[in-house]
């Protein structure tokens, strides 16, 4: 047995230090750390809850991870927020007296839609844009809904 064999022996033979560990310092600050505190440190290794937030042992399988899937995952919880948006708005107007059909106003609202819907499909240079051309599309189509008589 050479001696590279005998490294890698002693190697695993090591005990691996399961950390993180909480360190006092001796002026009172607080530090993190992966291996075990100084003799100056007070404190000691900290214990890691692993379970899942249910209190199972193991965390369950995620779902699908791909950047697809985490796309219909997203469109999904949007369209339900979108939802749960328009039965509060109808509510709302149940409570409050409706608004007329202003003809004006509907036309206006209808062609900022369709501005909006073209600034959506177009190209982005920041996230921020992007964020503020949705919810333009989506303010305007609100005030659509508000303005226009049921189709």
């Amino acid at each position: 047995m050479g001696w590279p064999h005998l490294v890698l022996t002693l190697l695993i033979a090591l005990p691996v230090q399961a950390g993180p560990f909480k360190c006092v310092q001796p002026d009172g600050g607080v530090v993190y750390q992966q291996g075990p505190c100084s003799a100056s440190d007070q404190g000691g290794e900290l214990a890691v809850d692993t379970r899942s937030p249910g209190g199972a042992g193991s965390v369950p399988q995620a779902g699908d991870l791909s950047v697809e899937g985490q796309l219909k995952a997203l469109e999904a919880a949007r369209a339900k927020e979108r939802k749960a948006r328009a039965s509060a708005s109808r509510r709302a107007s149940d409570e409050e007296p409706a608004e007329t059909y202003d003809r004006a106003k509907c036309a206006k609202h209808r062609a900022q839609t369709a501005r909006w819907r073209d600034e959506v499909r177009g190209g982005y240079r920041t996230q921020e844009e992007k964020t503020h051309d949705r919810h333009m599309l989506e303010y305007h189509e609100a005030l659509v809904e508000r303005y226009c008589a049921p189709d």
